[in-house]
Order: structure tokens, then sequence, then C-alpha cells
């Protein structure tokens, strides 16, 4: 836990979702936390995805048992483009609220922003509940038709869009005036040249032939899926450690 000097105490509202709090009136995203979302019948009239309701429910029930308070800490980028603020949050007795929400298997780490003060924390915590077979992964041992949260990048469709972990054996790792390439055998990873300065490209093209993780949104495009990552925590070589561990 950060020093209590650096915490800005806040009333929680409510959760509307597994990682997204509201607090005085305004939204708040859980940094490094992807959680299943409900179903949007508004606007994109998204499908629902597995255990949202379990998940906000959850969320629900650890700021009641703490009082509605909590303790706020900003990062490196403190607003994303849906002018929701992002923020760490933390209980009176040190509890991170994440990694909670990480242990419990209800939701899954989503690196993004350089947001990552407290990456290798959550990162753990996701594996204990991997480890585990906890909610969302216990789902994926006994549903793994569903493609979440993660997804063989073998057995991908155009319609797992949406934020997935993929896994899959790297064919190919080049570079070209725009991008990094990394082709697994049916997806495609794209590192935007703005994010070059993040990555080891020495250590990327030594991923070829073994098999990684990666975690973004999934997207279709021209027959193909593809996701862009800009950060060396969205990418682990499963080969060499346990998953969800960065490695570069």
């Amino acid at each position: 836990m950060p020093d209590k000097s650096e915490l800005i105490w806040a009333d929680v509202e409510f959760a509307i979702s597994g990682d997204t709090l509201v607090i005085q009136n305004q939204k708040a995203r859980l940094i490094g936390l992807d959680a299943p979302q409900k179903e949007r019948k508004q606007k994109f009239n998204t499908p629902g995805e597995p255990l949202a309701d379990e998940s906000q429910e959850y969320l629900n029930k650890l700021i009641a048992n703490k009082d509605l308070k909590i303790g706020v800490l900003y990062d490196k980028t403190k607003v994303d483009k849906f002018g929701r603020q992002l923020i760490h949050a933390f209980f009176e007795d040190g509890t991170n609220v994440q990694t909670e929400m990480l242990k419990a298997g209800l939701a899954i780490y989503r690196p993004e922003f350089n947001n990552n003060r407290f990456a290798n924390c959550l990162i753990e915590a996701e594996q204990k509940a991997r480890d585990g077979e906890y909610q969302l992964w216990d789902l994926l041992k006994k549903n793994p038709e569903l493609h979440y949260p993660l997804i063989e990048s073998s057995e991908i469709f155009a319609e797992d869009e949406g934020y997935r972990i993929i896994r899959g054996k790297v064919v190919k790792v080049d570079k070209s005036s725009r991008y990094i390439i990394i082709n697994m055998d049916t997806t495609g990873v794209r590192i935007p040249k703005r994010a070059w300065k993040n990555f080891n490209y020495e250590n990327l093209q030594s991923l070829k032939d073994k098999t990684i993780e990666v975690r973004g949104l999934v997207y279709h495009y021209k027959g193909s899926m593809f996701t862009v990552i800009e950060t060396p925590f969205a990418i682990n070589n499963c080969a060499q450690q346990k998953p969800n561990k960065p490695a570069l």
C-alpha cells in the first residue's frame, strides 16, 4: 500500500460494473481491471459477457463492507477518452480493491495507459485466481467454447471481438514504418510506433516460434483478427514462465 498521505479519501456511491465505480456522481474506472460487461441495448447494442452481474455484485459488497469509503490514488494517466477518472483504490486497512477483484476471479488484468505502478501486484493476484480456477477461470475450464476470458488463436472467430487474452504460437516478428508486427497463427498483434520506446525489439524477435499470451481489445479487419498493444505488460512468453507474467 502507498503511504496514506498519498491517498485522497472519497465516499463511493456504488459500482456500475466490476471495474467501474461512481464517486460524487462521476464514473471512476479501476486501473488494471477488465471486468465482464453487461448487455448494452442502447447505442452499441453490445451483448453481455459471462458473470457480469456477479462481478458487479461482488464489487458492491466489497465497498459496502468498508462503509463505502476508499482511498484514491492516480497514476500517470488520470482520465480516459470517455472522461472517466482512472484510479487505484484502497481501503483503510491497506487492501487494494483491484487485487481483491482479480483474486476472486471476477475480473482480469488489463494493462493500459502506462499506469503500471502496481502492475506486479495485479499480475500476481490474477495468477492466484487462475491457479485456483476461480469464477472466470472455472468458467473457461468448463466452457472453453465461450472463448472468454482466454481464447486460443487457432480457434478465434470474427465474432470474438472484445477484450480477450489470446494464446498462440508466434510465426512472424517484423517491423514496418508504422508498426512492430507480431503474427500468431491466425491473429495479428500490432505495436504502434508511438509505443516502440516501451519495448525491446530484440526481445520481441526472440518470441518467434514460441507460445505467448497477449491481452488486448480484439477486432476483425479484412478477414483477420487483430489487437493493438502499447505496453510489455500485455504480452508474456508462456514457455519461460507462468502465464500472465510480462516477459519483456
